[in-house]
C-alpha cells in the first residue's frame, strides 16, 4: 500500500455525510397525558399532575443532552473530515515535486512519515471521541429505561434505591481515567470506582477486588440487577447497570465506560 492509499482510506472515513437527524432513544422517553377519569379524587389528579411534570422536565433534559451529543459528533465528524483531507492534498501537491537529489529524497521521506503520523493522530483520536459519545448514549438510554419503569409504577425498595445512587454515581464518572490504586473522584481504579460510587449512596464496602468479592450475597446471571457487581474473573469488578450492561473503570489507558455484561461472571450483590 502507497502513502496516497494510506492517506485516501484515513479521509474515506470521514467522507460519508453525518445523519441529519438523531436517532431516537430506544425506550419512550416521554411519560403518558395524565387524564382525569370520571370520579377521579382531586388530590390524586393533583399528584400525578406533579409527577408528569417533574417527567417532562426530566425528559427535557434527556432531549437536551442528546441532542448535545449529536451536535458534538457531527463537529467531531466535520472536523476529522476536513483535517484529514488537508493531510491527503498536501501528499498530492508533495508528489509532483521532483525528488531528484539524495537530500531530497531524505526531505521527501521526512514529510511523509510525518503525514502517515498525522492521519493516525486524527483517526484515533476521532475513535476515542466517539467511544466517549457511544457511552454518553448508553447512559442516557439507561436513564430513559429507568425513568419509564418508575412511570410505570415499579418501587424500589431501600436496597434498591441505594444501588440506584451508587449507579448514578458511577455513571456520573464517565470518561474518567482509569488510575491503578486511584479512589476517585476524578481518577479511578476498578474497585476503587465501585467502592466510590457505593460510598455516594451511603454504603461501604472493600477496597479492593478480593474484598468486593466476598461483599453481600450471591447472585445468578438471570436475576442481577442495577447496583450488583459482577466479577468476570478475580482481579476485575464491574457494576450491573440494567439491560445486560455494566459500568466499569477497565484497564490502563482506558476511561470509565459502558461495557456488555459478560457470560461466565460472578455477582455479588452489596446488602446495605
Amino acid at each position: 500500500m502507497t502513502e496516497l492509499d494510506a492517506l485516501v482510506r484515513a479521509h474515506q472515513l470521514f467522507a460519508a455525510t453525518a445523519p441529519a437527524n438523531p436517532p431516537a432513544l430506544s425506550v419512550s422517553d416521554r411519560p403518558s397525558t395524565i387524564a382525569a377519569g370520571a370520579g377521579r379524587a382531586m388530590a390524586r389528579y393533583a399528584q400525578d399532575a406533579q409527577r408528569s411534570a417533574a417527567m417532562l422536565r426530566a425528559s427535557a433534559s434527556t432531549d437536551r443532552a442528546l441532542t448535545a451529543v449529536i451536535a458534538d459528533a457531527r463537529r467531531d465528524h466535520a472536523d476529522g473530515y476536513a483535517h484529514t483531507r488537508r493531510v491527503l492534498e498536501a501528499a498530492r501537491a508533495d508528489n509532483r515535486i521532483p525528488v531528484d537529489s539524495p537530500v531530497a529524497q531524505r526531505e521527501a521521506l521526512r514529510r511523509r512519515i510525518a503525514r502517515l503520523r498525522a492521519q493516525h493522530g486524527h483517526v484515533s483520536a476521532a475513535r476515542r471521541r466517539a467511544a466517549l459519545r457511544l457511552a454518553i448514549l448508553r447512559a442516557l438510554r439507561y436513564r430513559a429505561r429507568r425513568r419509564a419503569l418508575l412511570a410505570g409504577g415499579a418501587k424500589l425498595a431501600p436496597g434498591d434505591r441505594r444501588a440506584a445512587a451508587a449507579v448514578r454515581a458511577a455513571l456520573s464518572r464517565l470518561g474518567r481515567p482509569y488510575v491503578w490504586g486511584a479512589t476517585g473522584p476524578d481518577r479511578f481504579d476498578c474497585s476503587g470506582l465501585v467502592q466510590w460510587s457505593y460510598r455516594q449512596a451511603g454504603v461501604g464496602i472493600g477496597r479492593t477486588t478480593y474484598d468486593q468479592i466476598d461483599d453481600g450475597v450471591a447472585v445468578p446471571r438471570s436475576q442481577v440487577r442495577p447496583g450488583d457487581l459482577v466479577f468476570p474473573h478475580a482481579g476485575h469488578v464491574q457494576m450491573a447497570i440494567g439491560n445486560g450492561m455494566v459500568v466499569e473503570a477497565p484497564y490502563a489507558g482506558a476511561s470509565v465506560k459502558i461495557s456488555p455484561l459478560g457470560q461466565d461472571v460472578v455477582i455479588r450483590r452489596p446488602v446495605p
